[in-house]
């Protein structure tokens, strides 16, 4: 089960509209992705109880999103899945407006139905590499671990561009496949941007991190799966879901792929 097999284009799309379908009625579940650690627990978010057990996702949005001061900004996530990071940066980090887009129907449905009655926040569909949006309509992007089931990569930066303000900001991050150089994976990432349009394009390593959310989260994730998840598609479910016992965690912790963060600025 290589993830170009499973989690890529068409297949990611009916992954996730399966799981939005499968699970709309769990609302104790609002991420996907790998989470974050950090080296000093002395920065840590303060996080109100409801937000706590799901922190190391949270905290992979917040070390994103926090790159740039938010507060009073129109803010666009994309590929928010089940909500759970808009729901986060709007709340904690303080835009005036934010929009979660998801190429899911599903999800979408969930989303809107949790996040009802939060006044600024707002969920759409829509195809990442064909955005619902206007030119220059937003001043920051966000996108957490999304980019890599996309067909077309380049398109969407390029569709980043276009629906940022001029000086406004794409906080990105994603991990670098499998079977393949994680530099030279570091290097076209850097090209497709500067391509895109993009300028003062900063980037930093943080698998690290990850791997250590990953250890720390383990015994939730496996929890939740074996719990929800029928038998047969258990083993998906923790490759997927990156537990210490997945090629993907390995992968991260013997390092044969990189998760990066990225901050890129549209020029003014």
């Amino acid at each position: 089960m290589r993830e170009r097999k499973v989690f890529h284009g068409k297949r990611a799309k009916y992954l996730y509209e399966f799981l939005g379908w499968a699970f709309k009625n769990v609302d104790d579940w609002r991420f996907m992705n790998y989470g974050y650690a950090f080296d000093n627990q002395n920065d840590n978010p303060e996080l109100l109880p409801q937000d706590e057990a799901e922190r190391y996702c949270a905290q992979l949005y917040h070390v994103v999103a926090s790159q740039v001061d938010l507060t009073g900004k129109t803010l666009l996530d994309v590929g928010t899945g089940r909500g759970g990071g808009s729901s986060y940066m709007h709340r904690y980090l303080k835009p005036r407006k934010t929009v979660g887009m998801d190429f899911a129907s599903t999800a979408v449905a969930l989303c809107q139905k949790n996040g009802a009655g939060i006044d600024g926040l707002k969920y759409v569909q829509g195809n990442a590499m064909d955005m619902p949006f206007g030119d220059v309509e937003f001043d920051a992007v966000t996108n957490v671990e999304s980019s890599h089931c996309y067909p077309d990569r380049s398109q969407f930066f390029r569709e980043v561009v276009r629906v940022l303000k001029p000086g406004g900001n794409f906080l990105y991050t994603d991990f670098t496949p499998s079977g393949s150089d994680a530099d030279d994976e570091m290097a076209l990432w850097l090209d497709e941007l500067k391509a895109a349009g993009f300028g003062d394009i900063t980037s930093f390593n943080i698998t690290k991190n990850v791997v250590k959310g990953l250890d720390a989260d383990n015994a939730r994730r496996v929890e939740q799966i074996n719990t929800r998840f029928p038998f047969g598609l258990r083993r998906m479910g923790k490759l997927w879901a990156g537990t210490t016992e997945s090629w993907i965690y390995s992968d991260f912790k013997n390092g044969k792929r990189k998760y990066v963060i990225f901050r890129a600025v549209k020029p003014a």
